[in-house]
């Protein structure tokens, strides 16, 4: 997989150290905030190498952690939306992918399900990350699980007598009359 990092620099400035170290120190946290944004690898790493150009030229303010761990996560996540709007743009453009495929949810709806329901971010953040009200966070996670409840899941799992059975976990129905006769006799 070709990697999307620029060149890196020879003569790297103090604060871009320090802002790698932060990254460094946080980068389980921050590589899965990330992951669950942009839900791709290669994403992944463009999302980084962003935030850390961004984080070049914000100053770096040693002497209270919080505020550069604060500082950090919120570059990160601008960055992740960031990413996401430019690969939504780049896919508008190839006629070949469906921008709403099954399983699929729209990107400002997932992201801001992923940020509300998953990563907790309260909702004026959300809204400040989207460029949208707070009334309209609320709307978009409403539409991200009303898309993600149209398909349900089922999982499939062999019985002793290697017969396959589904079972739709809405319902706890299984959909094999097999696996019934198998657990009777």
């Amino acid at each position: 997989m070709a990697t999307s990092f620029g060149p890196v620099s020879r003569n790297p400035t103090p604060s871009t150290t320090l802002w790698g170290i932060v990254l460094l120190e946080h980068l389980d946290e921050f590589a899965t905030l990330a992951w669950y944004l942009v839900a791709d690898g290669k994403l992944v790493e463009d999302t980084f190498s962003r935030t850390l150009a961004k984080l070049d030229t914000i100053p770096f303010e040693a002497s209270i952690p919080a505020l550069t761990y604060s500082q950090a996560r919120d570059v990160l996540i601008a960055q992740a939306i960031a990413v996401v709007s430019d690969m939504r743009i780049e896919e508008s453009k190839d006629w070949s992918v469906e921008p709403n495929s099954i399983g699929r949810v729209p990107d400002f709806a997932r992201l801001a399900f992923m940020l509300k329901l998953i990563i907790r971010s309260p909702e004026p953040e959300i809204a400040r990350y989207l460029s949208v009200s707070p009334h309209e966070v609320q709307a978009l996670v409403e539409y991200a699980i009303d898309r993600l409840s149209v398909a349900s899941p089922v999982a499939a799992m062999r019985t002793p007598h290697h017969v396959w059975v589904s079972y739709a976990f809405e319902t706890r129905l299984e959909s094999s009359t097999v696996a019934t006769t198998n657990f009777i006799s």
